[in-house]
Parts: structure tokens; C-alpha cells; sequence
């Protein structure tokens, strides 16, 4: 949803034309003579565009006659002037005289342009209840939709910078404002959630990310953000689904190719957590999915581990070589500890030692090789491996 900003083009804005100029003087016989000559040349002035010469014809004709189409017409330039107070204590005036459709309507432009939401939607009604005219009804209806929708925008607005600003919860005031006047709005819905998400409250966070997606099921940020903090709360598969949601409806390619990513990175917190339950079968499974969804060092990593665990050390040799096509966080320390538990276990332990010694080298694993190497000469001694 983008701010919005009020311009004096507003929404239904209706100005008063040389035709009413020409009625006046015929229909107006109250009006002094030297009044309607200053009203009838603000009126030519309106139609030049000389907004400041309108309100100045317009003030001497109403030095010597108080007549309502004149403040209306002294309204309708002071808008075009920006000079909206003045421009609504003008219809203000004119509805003082004669309480009619026309001015209402001015009226509530200009309480619209001063984000009087609640006297301009109030005013509107007034020219619905009082109007006649089906057409007139009609955009009086649209004019208070228009308003209540233009509130909402300001209360969402509002919210995105006290969120910024780390005043969560003022920003969900805000939020449930807009969503009081229009419940219908996914975008804060989304809004809300990732806020909530900030406050570390993710069970409200994921209700109402999902109700953004239950709004719009294209919202392709919405299932984005449900995907991560289903991640973070640990449900996998529904994150995995969230992430597929993506691919399926978003049009935006890189945020495509984002969801495929995060549905590999998912499944290697899966496969992770299933080889630590000495899941093996699962946990290969996992880093397969991970690796079918963008080849990954850390997917091609676990799923050495694992058939080391199956014993099936051809597999996990040529996972440990795909390691090193991949690698850019993976250590050489990391892939050579690994190759020598594999030689070890086919019974090579000279060439397990050859990989053990090249992983002394590395920090991480210099213990872990080292003790490997230990237990390996001490096995060749004949003495009991400490």
C-alpha cells in the first residue's frame, strides 16, 4: 500500500463555471448590482485560473451582498489556493445562507484535505441524506468509501513508522485502527504481522501473516515472511509449504528463486535434526530434497555424514567430493576429517592418516584428527587405545 498524498485535485471535487455566472444575473434579482458585477468577474477570473483575483472580487462582492454562491465561489479558489481552513470556513458561510447539496459537498473536500476523516465522512452523509439526485447519492456513497479508506491508509502509514521506530506497540495500535475501517487490507495484515514478529510474539505473528495470505493468496511477501517464522518455530513442513506458495504465485522471479532457496536451507535444518536422532534414512532424504532445491555445501556435508553412519562410504566420498565443487564455508579441515573416518572404516588407515594429518591444520578439527591419528598408531602398536 503506498502513502497517500492529498493534492487540491481532490476525489468528486466540483467547481462552480460561467454557467452559474450567467444564471445569476438573471435569476438573482436580490443580489445589488455591483455585487453581481464582482461576482461575475470572479467567476471569468476562476475560469483564467487567477485564483488570488477570484478571492478578492469575490470578498467586495460580498462587502455589499452576503449571497451563498459567492463564499462557495471563494471556496472553490481558496482549494486551488491550498488555503483549506479558509477555504472551509467559506462553505461554512455559504451554508449559513442556504443549506444545499453543492456546498456540503465543497465542505467535505476541504475536511478531507485537512484529514478531518470523521467531519468529512459526516458531511457527506448529510448531502446523501438530503440529495435527490441518484447520481449525486452515488458519489456521495463513493466520497465516504474514499474517506474511510484514505483514514485507514493514515492509521497504516502511521503504524509502518512507529514500527520503524521500534514503538511496537503503539504501531499495533495503528494497525488494528486501519483494519477496524477496512478488514479487508492484507498489506497490514503482513504489516502486523512482521511487527508482531519483532515483538517475539510468533503465535499472533503467524495468525495474522496467515490471515494476510487468506485475504490475498497471491501476496507472495506474506507467504515469505510465514515461511521464516515457521522456521524459526520449528515447523518445517509447514514452512516448506509456505515457501512452495511463493513459487506458485508470485510472478517476481528473484523472490522465486528465494522460496527454492529457503526450502533447501529448510530441509538441511530437517536433515541436521534427523541425523542427530540417528535418523540416517530420513536425514538422507532431507539433504536430498535440499540438494534438489539448489546444490548446497552444507546439504552435500550431512548427507556425507550420513552414509558414513549407512556405511555406504562410496556415496559419502563422492557427497565430500561435491563439498569441494560447492564449498565456500565448508574447511578443508572439515572435508578431510571426514575422508579419513571413511578410510578407516573400509580398514586404509594409512590413507585415513594421510587425511587426518592434512585436517591437523584447521583449529576446528585439529583435536578430532589428532586423536584419530592417535587411536590409529596405537591400534598398529598393538597397545590399547586410550
Amino acid at each position: 500500500m503506498k502513502k497517500l498524498i492529498l493534492t487540491a485535485n481532490i476525489f468528486l471535487l466540483i467547481l462552480i463555471t460561467s454557467v452559474i455566472a450567467q444564471q445569476d444575473t438573471s435569476n438573482t434579482p436580490t443580489m445589488d448590482p455591483k455585487a453581481a458585477t464582482y461576482f461575475n468577474n470572479a467567476v471569468q477570473n476562476l475560469q483564467n485560473q487567477k485564483y488570488e483575483v477570484v478571492v478578492a472580487y469575490a470578498d467586495s462582492s460580498l462587502q455589499i451582498a452576503k449571497d451563498y454562491k459567492t463564499y462557495m465561489l471563494k471556496g472553490d479558489a481558496l482549494i486551488k489556493l491550498n488555503k483549506y481552513a479558509e477555504a472551509k470556513d467559506a462553505f461554512n458561510a455559504s451554508l449559513m445562507l442556504n443549506k444545499n447539496e453543492a456546498a456540503y459537498n465543497r465542505l467535505a473536500n476541504s475536511q478531507l484535505l485537512l484529514k478531518e476523516y470523521d467531519d468529512a465522512i459526516a458531511t457527506y452523509e448529510k448531502v446523501l441524506q438530503m440529495s435527490q439526485n441518484a447520481e449525486m447519492k452515488k458519489k456521495a456513497q463513493e466520497s465516504i468509501a474514499f474517506v474511510k479508506n484514505t483514514k485507514a491508509i493514515e492509521f497504516f502509514n502511521k503504524g509502518n513508522e512507529l514500527s520503524k521506530e521500534n514503538k511496537f506497540d503503539e504501531a499495533i495500535k495503528n494497525y488494528n485502527m486501519a483494519l477496524s475501517i477496512n478488514d479487508k487490507d492484507a498489506r497490514t495484515y503482513y504489516q502486523k504481522g512482521l511487527t508482531l514478529s519483532k515483538m517475539n510474539k510468533e503465535d499472533e505473528a503467524e495468525s495474522v501473516l496467515k490471515k494476510a495470505t487468506e485475504t490475498d493468496n497471491s501476496f507472495d511477501l506474506a507467504y515469505i515472511a510465514l515461511a521464516g517464522l515457521q522456521t524459526k518455530k520449528g515447523a518445517y513442513d509447514n514452512a516448506v509449504k509456505s515457501y512452495e506458495k511463493v513459487i506458485e504465485v508470485s510472478k517476481n522471479e528473484n523472490l522465486k528463486a528465494a522460496a527454492k532457496e529457503g526450502i533447501g536451507r529448510t530441509y538441511i535444518v530437517v536433515g541436521n535434526a534427523d541425523y542427530k536422532a540417528k535418523k540416517y534414512d530420513k536425514s538422507i532424504e532431507d539433504f536430498n530434497k535440499s540438494i534438489a532445491n539448489g546444490s548446497s555445501e552444507s546439504a552435500y556435508l550431512g548427507l556425507a555424514k550420513s552414509f558414513i553412519e549407512k556405511k555406504q562410504y562410496e556415496n559419502a566420498l563422492k557427497s565430500l567430493d561435491s563439498v569441494v565443487v560447492y564449498k565456500k564455508m565448508i574447511t578443508d579441515g572439515a572435508i578431510n576429517y571426514y575422508k579419513g573416518l571413511i578410510y578407516f572404516n573400509k580398514g586404509d588407515n594409512k590413507k585415513a592418516v594421510e587425511f587426518f594429518t592434512a585436517g591437523l591444520t584447521d583449529a576446528t578439527y585439529k583435536k578430532a584428527c589428532q586423536s584419530q591419528i592417535d587411536f590409529i598408531k596405537a591400534k598398529e602398536k598393538g597397545a590399547k587405545p586410550k
